[in-house]
């Protein structure tokens, strides 16, 4: 199925490299050069993207643009899996990012997963590439408060795109105190709320030159 931006406006498929929608001539894709851009996979909550908007600003001291197109669902979509693929979703953020961007961050209420088998992912990420997807689906379970929520998904969605500059996870037996720390086998919410929302300087380090390098057009 061909992938499609869709216009919030009017809810009308528009191609990726359009600007303003076909339909009701809304803008609906926003230049974003030096900047993080965020792309919605469907609807969020009210405020949350503005919050993580925010809180990735803080952490890598770039500047942060929430488009207004959604992400088209129906590629991703796998009626017999527990929730969305979490490949396509990333595939389709990627698609979205342009040349002197720093990255895409693809994030959604929808649960995502690698195949049929898996329950839920908090994130995924290409490593080394500028495109990184984040799920709030599994973060909200235990109905948490809206900061508590907030901070997850800041977490998450930091730590994918930390991967996005190359780096690599911590383990927790190297007791460093970074966002880097992880370990797909012993993932939950309760590690999500005891970890770090900032980066080591040595990470922060590797961060700071690719987010120069990624800043000039290619």
């Amino acid at each position: 199925m061909k992938d499609c931006n869709v216009c919030p406006h009017c809810c009308q498929g528009n191609q990726i490299g359009d600007i303003r929608c076909t339909y009701c001539h809304q803008d609906i894709v926003l230049p974003a050069e030096g900047a993080i851009t965020i792309w919605r996979l469907g609807p969020v909550r009210d405020g949350l993207t503005g919050i993580l908007a925010r809180a990735i600003k803080d952490a890598l001291k770039v500047s942060c643009v929430i488009q207004p197109a959604y992400l088209d669902e129906r590629p991703s979509r796998r009626p017999h899996w527990n929730g969305i693929s979490a490949n396509v979703f990333l595939r389709q953020t990627l698609n979205r990012w342009r040349k002197g961007e720093i990255a895409a961050l693809g994030i959604t209420e929808k649960n995502i997963v690698p195949s049929a088998s898996y329950n839920f992912l908090f994130g995924l990420a290409y490593l080394g590439l500028p495109a990184a997807t984040a799920s709030i689906h599994p973060l909200a379970g235990d109905q948490p408060s809206e900061q508590t929520l907030a901070e997850r998904i800041a977490k998450i969605a930091l730590h994918e795109l930390g991967h996005t500059f190359g780096l690599d996870h911590h383990s927790y037996e190297e007791e460093i105190d970074c966002l880097m720390v992880g370990d797909e086998t012993v993932d939950c919410t309760e590690g999500v709320d005891s970890g770090n929302i900032r980066f080591c300087e040595t990470c922060a380090a590797v961060i700071h030159k690719k987010r120069i390098i990624r800043k000039v057009p290619l």
